[in-house]
């Protein structure tokens, strides 16, 4: 079969790898002149440096991600931690740390959490109980909001602030007034509640392109191709099957199936202009992310990732590899910063993380660079439509969908956008 893929985001690659290692041929499409979509790296032009298109934790247990990555020999490219460690800080400058490493699997991250200081022993014990009940299948959150959820199931204050809070924001972007509980869920029992190499974080040492960077080549040898800085602009459709592509370039591609890994309002555009009545599902509200980069004039960070409690800035990474005194900062969900001017957003997370962290008042502050992504992310709620793989078949027989905006059962991350595209492959081949 010739598959079609539009789309080169995370999503797109997964699909890629899995149609080629099933034997078939691939015709991978993306608009942009690079691959990886928000998870992608860039030079920047003032420092020569390169940084990535903001910060992605990945975890042991991305198993689409990593499959990728072994595929293209990149996986020596992250490096893991020996077992779950995070260390948490707050304004009384007190760090307070997650580590799961003296037991192994579950039983290590149920024994950190029952340490970890800076929250009350019954807090603590009340955090393992739904860990525990997450783990059994006895607490699903259907239909609730994070913070509903939580609520419901007894998490006092002080854990919800210095624990479930923070890994709401870095997994689903979203508030916990907000946020589906169903994600948190399926976050706990991927992520947390599995061996010791699935908890364990996993750092990069490169830039998020380097990940991907042999993908093109990698295709090219397996008789795939890549079209980057083209479009799809019009799919023609025959008896309720996609028979060929029609490129921006002017180029006509007969094709056997297409999976489109784009986003919804993309898809609707190409589907007006190929004659194709689609019903998707409405546009969720997006959920922004806004990233910042500190250059300092010394390495004074020590830790190599800090989660940060009651400020604006949520996360801090340490990228020495990159340059000496090279700080990276994270705000999801950062509605309350994204309005503001570059200077502005330096200026305050500057002052905050020198508040959070002595270390960091001696050093002088040299350069800052934000970047922000209003569309980060969509805002899954509990009430939110994500479209299946099959969504259009009965419009089109050989179309699938993929995209971290589907419905994967995980949060819009690397890893569900990467097992939407494995999923999308499996459906237009059993379609034949």
């Amino acid at each position: 079969m010739k598959i079609l893929i539009i789309g080169g985001g995370w999503a797109g690659i997964a699909a890629a790898v899995e149609a080629t290692e099933r034997g078939h041929q691939v015709l991978l499409v993306e608009e942009r002149p690079y691959l990886g979509g928000r998870a992608r790296s860039f030079i920047d032009r003032e420092s020569g440096h390169h940084i990535d298109n903001g910060q992605h934790v990945m975890m042991g247990c991305y198993s689409a991600f990593l499959h990728v990555l072994r595929v293209l020999k990149t996986d020596h490219l992250l490096e893991p931690q020996r077992a779950l460690s995070v260390s948490f800080i707050d304004p009384s400058t007190i760090k307070h740390v997650l580590d799961a490493s003296a037991l192994p699997g579950k039983l290590g991250v149920v024994a950190g959490l029952l340490r970890l200081s800076g929250v009350r022993f019954g807090s603590r014990l009340a955090c393992v109980g739904l860990a525990i009940r997450i783990a059994l299948g006895r607490a699903t959150g259907t239909g609730l909001t994070c913070l509903d959820f939580l609520q419901q199931q007894g998490q006092p204050d002080d854990i919800i602030t210095r624990f479930w809070e923070p890994l709401v924001l870095a997994t689903l972007n979203a508030p916990l007034e907000k946020a589906s509980a169903e994600l948190l869920v399926a976050v706990m029992r991927l992520a947390f509640l599995g061996s010791r190499d699935e908890s364990s974080l996993l750092i990069p040492t490169c830039g998020l392109s380097d990940l991907i960077d042999p993908l093109p080549s990698w295709l090219q040898s397996h008789g795939g191709d890549v079209h980057l800085s083209t479009s799809v602009d019009r799919l023609d459709v025959q008896n309720r099957r996609c028979t060929q592509a029609i490129l921006s370039d002017g180029s006509v591609h007969d094709v056997d199936a297409v999976v489109s890994c784009i986003p919804q309002r993309a898809l609707g555009r190409l589907c007006d202009a190929s004659a194709i009545e689609a019903k998707l599902p409405a546009t969720p509200e997006a959920s922004p992310i806004v990233s910042l980069y500190l250059w300092y004039n010394e390495q004074w960070m020590t830790d190599e990732l800090l989660a940060a409690l009651g400020t604006t800035v949520q996360w801090v990474f340490n990228k020495r590899r990159i340059a000496p005194g090279l700080v990276a900062l994270t705000v999801s969900a950062g509605h309350s910063i994204v309005g503001l001017s570059q200077d502005e957003i330096i200026q305050h997370c500057d002052a905050e993380l020198r508040r959070l962290l002595p270390e960091a008042r001696r050093a002088t502050l040299q350069r800052g660079l934000v970047i922000k992504e209003k569309m980060a992310t969509p805002l899954l709620t509990p009430e939110t439509e994500r479209a299946h793989v099959h969504h259009l078949q009965h419009e089109i027989q050989n179309l699938a969908l993929a995209g971290d905006w589907t419905s994967t059962g995980l949060p819009a991350t690397i890893e569900g956008a990467a097992r939407s595209g494995i999923a999308a492959i499996e459906h237009v081949v059993v379609l034949g």
